[in-house]
């Protein structure tokens, strides 16, 4: 079949920081990826969305935004996030590169649409098998393996 919906990273603690994702399953560390957007919104948290060919995962990397921070002088500045406050889901597997692409065609559009964008992509996940006859979508960047 080539496409699942997996249940989300460590649902029962929420999603795991990056370097946990990457230590749980080496393959992660050296894979091709596709990424799909670095706007995408959830609950306040600018997330980008990837696709790693060795496992066929996608998933959202959320980066919470900083706090602003006013000085004396009333300059704002935005307080730097934490390496660890990075953290990663799994939104699901769609095994294949065609594939992958074909469920997120018309990202770009989504990604733009508002607050809750990350919700297009648990849909069209959702409802993977159904969206794979889609045009494939063009990556934002083709991430070379490291």
């Amino acid at each position: 079949m080539g496409i699942s919906a997996c249940a989300r990273w460590e649902r029962h603690n929420g999603a795991v920081d990056l370097e946990d994702f990457y230590t749980a399953d080496p393959r992660r560390r050296h894979s091709e990826e596709l990424e799909f957007g670095t706007d995408w919104q959830e609950a306040g948290a600018r997330t980008e969305v990837s696709w790693l060919e060795a496992t066929g995962e996608i998933y959202a990397m959320r980066d919470p935004l900083g706090h602003l921070d006013s000085d004396l002088f009333g300059d704002m500045s935005v307080e730097p996030v934490p390496g660890n406050a990075l953290t990663v889901e799994v939104l699901g597997v769609v095994q294949g590169r065609e594939k992958a692409a074909a469920v997120m065609s018309g990202w770009e559009n989504a990604m733009s649409s508002g607050e809750n964008s990350l919700a297009w992509v648990r849909d069209r996940i959702a409802h993977a098998e159904s969206e794979t006859g889609d045009r494939p979508a063009q990556p934002s960047r083709d991430l070379p393996a490291d």
